[in-house]
């Protein structure tokens, strides 16, 4: 080939992707995408070409909220973000590190391949720390730590917390442990601002079948048939009920007027046939 017919010299993605080749280039912008996508998101609200203005895939269902602001979708955004940081962006740079290594090794090594060398590592190494970031954003400690710190925090002076707990919680996916920590966090604040209970008793028990959590009071009661009756207007027992059959289980409440609620949760560890 002449010197006036060789090709120009490639640069940048072009030449990333020259040398990497097996459609990195597209994977990896695909994933640079998402992650400044899932950052804008959580940080401006911009919304994603095709989405409603608040960003939210309209397949995604309903929106509940926590009480300390932060709703359902943000936690599940996190978890996927986290998941296609680490396998698909992750994934990428690690592949064009390794082909860059086998370049390298073919070619002797130019000062372009050294660069590129040190750039992906760089980008690994943000990779690594926003999976990590993401993930710790959705740890939930174990569940008698974390009712014990809501209730540490929460409970009027004078009001008597008492939390056992037995089995084991691991046996619960992430997913059920949270829907089942908020169950038990909205009973907890019903039970402190609406019953004004003096004594309350959280029992935590896991089986290989079953978690179950039991939150008893002796505050004012409520008549449970009259609250409870389909098309009442009653969110906080309305959202734990949604919560608990939504992983399949179930939620049962008994209460009177003449005092004291009991709150019985049952979750399966296996999927109902």
């Amino acid at each position: 080939m002449s010197a006036t017919s060789a090709p120009a010299p490639q640069h940048g993605m072009t030449w990333l992707g020259a040398i990497v080749e097996d459609g990195f280039t597209e994977t990896l912008q695909d994933g640079l995408s998402r992650s400044r996508f899932g950052r804008a998101r959580q940080t401006t609200g911009t919304a994603h070409p095709g989405l409603p203005a608040d960003g939210r895939d309209p397949a995604a269902g309903p929106v509940r909220t926590d009480r300390d602001g932060r709703d359902d979708h943000v936690w599940a955004e996190r978890r996927r973000l986290a998941r296609e940081v680490h396998d698909e962006l992750g994934t990428a740079l690690s592949t064009a590190a390794h082909h860059i290594e086998l370049h390298a090794a073919e070619t002797g090594g130019t000062p372009h391949l050294d660069a590129a060398r040190h750039s992906l590592r760089e980008a690994m190494a943000v990779a690594r720390r926003l999976t990590g970031e993401l993930q710790a954003q959705t740890v939930l400690p174990p569940l008698a730590q974390a009712v014990g710190e809501f209730a540490a925090t929460t409970r009027p002076p004078g009001t008597e917390v008492r939390i056992r707990t037995t089995g084991d919680e691991r046996l619960l996916s992430d997913v059920c442990r949270r829907e089942l920590f908020l169950a038990v966090r909205e009973a907890l604040h019903n039970a402190f601002h609406h019953a004004h209970a003096d004594r309350v008793t959280v029992t935590l028990r896991f089986t290989r079948r079953w978690a179950h959590a039991g939150i008893v009071d002796d505050g004012v009661g409520f008549d449970a048939d009259a609250v409870l009756v389909p098309g009442h207007r009653a969110p906080g027992l309305r959202s734990m009920t949604d919560r608990i059959e939504d992983v399949g289980g179930r939620l049962l409440i008994v209460s009177g007027p003449a005092g004291g609620t009991h709150i019985d949760v049952h979750l399966p560890l296996r999927p109902r046939k």
